[in-house]
């Protein structure tokens, strides 16, 4: 890569999102690396600069797009709050995400369910969500605050009852207002405290 050529960067950036674009609205089968090509306006050699495969480019978006999720869930975390506001804090910001996000949403859905999601990869957000789970979590059980119940239970009773309730949201089966999404999130954490 020259360093002097700034459209390189610009063109990685457009090689992503039509990435993004069409695997939301195709699939990954439906979406040859020809296709992003031709709509990303870019060289298949341009897209082969920066992703050694479409294996690569597609693990590279989810990071994107997972490292992006989490750090604007956390934005404004702080331990120096109650535990109750920090968690309503967390999964406001997550709700609001997934709900103003759909392709980011529908990717992630895709890629979760999809033989990419191997348990190892997840390994790369390890330095992103750690310092939170220890903030929260384990520290919310050690001092009494939150059940003792395994994280993976926790994390569902919590979190994963934002996402589903940001997916019936976007498929249009329930209408989310700021008082609905109130009333989830403290019921959300009435399950989680002790």
């Amino acid at each position: 890569m020259r360093s002097n050529d700034s459209t390189l960067p610009a063109k990685r950036s457009a090689i992503l999102e039509t990435t993004l674009d069409l695997i939301s609205n195709r699939g990954f089968h439906n979406t040859p690396m020809s296709a992003i090509a031709r709509e990303s306006g870019v060289s298949t050699g341009i897209i082969y600069h920066y992703f050694a495969n479409k294996d690569d480019l597609i693990l590279e978006l989810y990071k994107e797009i997972k490292i992006k999720m989490i750090r604007v869930v956390l934005e404004s975390y702080s331990n120096q709050v109650p535990y109750k506001e920090r968690f309503l804090l967390v999964w406001n910001h997550l709700i609001r995400y997934y709900i103003n996000h759909p392709k980011d949403v529908n990717f992630l859905e895709q890629f979760e369910n999809s033989p990419y999601n191997d348990p190892n990869f997840q390994e790369v957000f390890r330095d992103e969500l750690t310092p939170f789970i220890t903030s929260f979590f384990v520290q919310g059980i050690q001092e009494g605050v939150l059940k003792n119940i395994p994280l993976e239970i926790s994390t569902e009773l919590s979190f994963g009852i934002a996402i589903s309730l940001a997916k019936q949201h976007i498929r249009g089966v329930i209408k989310l207002d700021d008082e609905l999404i109130d009333v989830a999130a403290n019921a959300s954490w009435d399950a989680l405290k002790k």
